[in-house]
C-alpha cells in the first residue's frame, strides 16, 4: 500500500509541475533572434529621424511598447507572443519609414 502511495503522489507532483508551466522551447529560434534584431534597429532609425508629427510619434511610442513587450516575452519563454509583438511593432515602424 505504502509503494502505490507515493507513486501516486509521484504522478500527482508531476502532473502538476506540468501543468503550472507551459512547454516551450529552450532557446528562441534564429528566425525570431533575427526579427528582434531588425526591430531593433528599424526603431532606432526611426528614433533618429526624430518624428514630429504628433500621430507619428505616437505610432512609434506604440512601436517602442511592442518591442520592448517582445523582448520581456523572449526573455519569459512566449516565443509566439515574442514573434507577434514584433511582427506588429515592425509593421508600424515600415509605415513610419515611408
Amino acid at each position: 500500500m505504502r509503494m502505490r502511495t507515493r507513486i501516486f503522489a509521484a504522478i500527482a507532483a508531476l502532473a502538476t509541475l506540468a501543468n503550472g508551466r507551459p512547454t516551450m522551447a529552450a532557446s528562441p529560434s534564429p528566425e525570431l533572434v533575427t526579427l528582434e534584431r531588425e526591430v531593433s534597429l528599424e526603431l532606432a532609425h526611426v528614433r533618429d529621424s526624430g518624428p514630429t508629427d504628433p500621430v507619428k510619434r505616437k505610432q512609434l511610442f506604440d512601436a517602442s511598447q511592442l518591442e520592448q513587450k517582445g523582448e520581456a516575452a523572449i526573455k519569459s519563454g512566449d516565443y509566439r507572443s515574442a514573434e507577434d509583438s514584433l511582427l506588429q511593432a515592425q509593421a508600424i515602424l515600415r509605415q513610419l519609414s515611408d
